[in-house]
């Protein structure tokens, strides 16, 4: 059993990479407050990649093989992103991984590696295609075929696909007004013939799309007008191939969620009550294994926080990093790439990148992935000042 409550937060810049249980140092970041400007794969079982936003609009990246430290690069250089823009990333294959981002000038950018090559860059959408403060998502249903959406500067939902050996192609998905321009987007393949997209709506509801081999996109409502913040995030994981769950961040600091069983309809629940998420914050989530998800969000404290289910019980909430630990506009990202473990990068309120890795049978081990910066020491805040009991001593 898993004990809820992480040991305390040591600091240590400048860390060995060393087995679990002990910190990994990976990289000196400046990074941008975004929540959606992180984001990660696991390729194989013993690697792991992040891929972050830097401030100066680069595409930063680190990737981490077991035994061996984290190696940093930059795979775009400055200017390359919209500094408020998304970023996403899969792997169809074990020896290759594709990356996604919006442009500065609304463009959706693209970087490809194939294990023994290089990284390659192209452009997947021109100028003018993307919201420069929206969301971008990816999915693979098939090991040869890739499916990409964003969303539009009219509030549009914009999407790609690709197929092995041929050219990419674009479609709309929904039409001008149909998204949050500031919003968020994710999706998921459940099996490999349907794929399932779910976004926010302008009007703060929660919209969703399905598509099933030989037949059309079908859209639908999941959540009404005002059940989601319009600048918030969204998350979705399919933990069994006849289910599948979405969360997302309320406007009054909820963290909201849904569920389907193949032959039944969606069912909604709150997951924490108001207040516990920063609204214009970030959320991600993971299933490890079939009778279990995790999910983690941004506290309007910045701390982070999380939940955890496994089949049979009931959810349980606990606190991964006390106040403080984030930026509340900030970026949360995950991956398990064993069964037994899972990991978490979040932006820090110093813009750092932060991270917290977990194995079963042993507790959550946290590290500071760059050397801390006093930003209020400079006059400068990472996120809003509000007028609270919060201790920043």
């Amino acid at each position: 059993m898993r004990h809820l409550a992480p040991p305390p937060f040591q600091i240590n810049p400048y860390d060995e990479v060393a087995p679990q249980g002990q910190f990994r140092d990976l990289l000196t970041i400046d990074n941008i407050s975004n929540n959606r400007s992180i984001t990660a794969v696991s390729r194989i079982p013993n690697s792991m990649e992040v891929w972050w936003i830097g401030r100066n609009g680069s595409i930063q990246g680190a990737f981490w093989y077991e035994g061996s430290q984290w190696q940093r690069y930059e795979l775009a250089p400055a200017g390359s992103a919209a500094r408020n823009g998304s970023i996403i990333a899969l792997s169809r294959i074990p020896n290759s991984m594709e990356v996604w981002w919006i442009g500065p000038n609304g463009s959706v950018q693209g970087a490809f590696w194939y294990e023994g090559s290089q990284w390659q860059r192209y452009e997947l959408a021109p100028a003018g295609s993307a919201s420069t403060v929206g969301s971008i998502t990816a999915v693979s249903r098939i090991p040869n075929s890739m499916e990409v959406w964003w969303i539009g500067p009219n509030g549009s939902v914009q999407s790609a696909f690709w197929y092995e050996g041929s050219q990419w192609q674009r479609y709309e998905l929904a039409p001008a007004g149909s998204a949050s321009t500031i919003g968020s987007i994710t999706a998921v393949s459940r099996v490999p013939n349907s794929m399932e997209v779910w976004w926010i709506g302008p009007n703060g509801s929660v919209r969703g799309a399905f598509w099933y081999e030989g037949s059309q996109w079908q859209r639908y409502e999941l959540a009404p007008a005002g059940s989601a913040s319009i600048n918030g995030s969204i998350t979705a994981v399919s933990r069994i191939p006849t289910s599948m769950e979405v969360w997302w961040l309320g406007p009054n600091g909820s963290v909201q969620g849904a569920f389907w069983y193949e032959g039944s309809q969606w069912q909604r629940y709150e997951l924490a009550p108001a207040g516990s998420a920063a609204p214009f914050g970030s959320i991600t989530s993971v299933s490890r294994i079939p009778t279990s998800m995790e999910v983690w969000w941004l506290g309007l404290n910045g701390s982070v926080q999380g939940a955890f289910w496994y089949e049979g019980s009931q959810w349980q909430r606990y606190e991964l990093a006390p106040i403080g630990s984030s930026a509340i506009n900030g970026s949360i990202t995950a991956v398990s790439r064993v069964p037994n473990s899972m990991e978490l990068w979040w932006l820090g309120a110093n813009r750092s990148i932060q991270g917290a890795y977990w194995y079963e049978g042993g507790q959550w081990q946290r590290y500071e992935l760059a050397q801390r910066v006093d930003l209020r020491s400079m006059g400068l805040y990472p996120y809003p000042v509000y007028q609270t009991s919060w201790n920043y001593a």
